[in-house]
């Protein structure tokens, strides 16, 4: 099932007409419709107001995934964790993406043995969504990210969330000593860089967390 046939059934389960919706959520009932038939990736704005004003999980929106309402949402048991969703936030795997909104819009229960296998920290991982096509065919745009914020040391070869001259990315990195990193692509038609700390002592840099995990939707 797409974002759009998902928007269908809102609308059907809200008994609203494209028009209604458009009204309510303070979006043009065009761009409605553009969404309906999957022309576009949803705006930030648009999933901001699913979650303000219909209080839609957005995690359910993008992926199928959870709850459709976020007052559906249980609870987990003492078998599993809770682990923040971020809706709002996506790392971008080709030209960087601003972080606008940092705000939780749902949550997603996993079994604390899976977090052990893992190997996350239970208190500091969240889940983002990538956007783009620079890291596939590992990742591609729309998958969620299980991002570990206690992980910031760099290990040759693992994927991390970065912030990069304000803006987030999802890139392999790499630790060329003293004091360089190097980021990379999975997809070549996108070149590797480097960033020297030695020379760059002004440029904006830091490793948000490491990327444990990844998935999509089968679409």
């Amino acid at each position: 099932m797409t974002t759009g046939q998902r928007l269908k059934e809102i609308k059907k389960e809200l008994n609203l007409t494209a028009a209604e919706l458009g009204k309510k959520l303070d979006i043009p009932v065009r761009t409605i419709g553009g969404y309906e038939r999957d022309e576009a990736p949803p705006s930030q704005k648009f999933l901001n107001a699913l979650v303000q004003k219909l209080h839609i999980n957005v995690n359910w929106f993008l992926t199928g995934v959870g709850a459709k309402f976020l007052n559906q949402i249980e609870i987990s048991d003492e078998d599993c964790i809770v682990i923040p969703v971020r809706g709002g936030v996506t790392a971008s795997l080709g030209y960087g993406v601003t972080v606008y909104n940092e705000s939780q819009t749902a949550t997603y229960s996993i079994s604390k043995k899976l977090a052990c296998d893992l190997g996350v920290n239970m208190s500091q991982t969240e889940m983002i969504f990538a956007q783009g096509d620079s890291m596939m065919p590992t990742i591609e745009g729309g998958d969620s990210l299980l991002v570990d914020l206690s992980k910031k040391e760099v290990h040759d070869g693992k994927i991390y969330c970065v912030r990069i001259d304000g803006q987030l990315y999802a890139k392999r990195l790499q630790k060329i000593p003293p004091n360089i990193i190097r980021v990379v692509s999975d997809n070549e038609k996108y070149r590797s860089f480097e960033i020297n700390f030695s020379q760059d002592l002004d440029f904006d840099f830091g490793i948000i967390g490491e990327v444990c995990w990844w998935g999509r939707v089968a679409r």
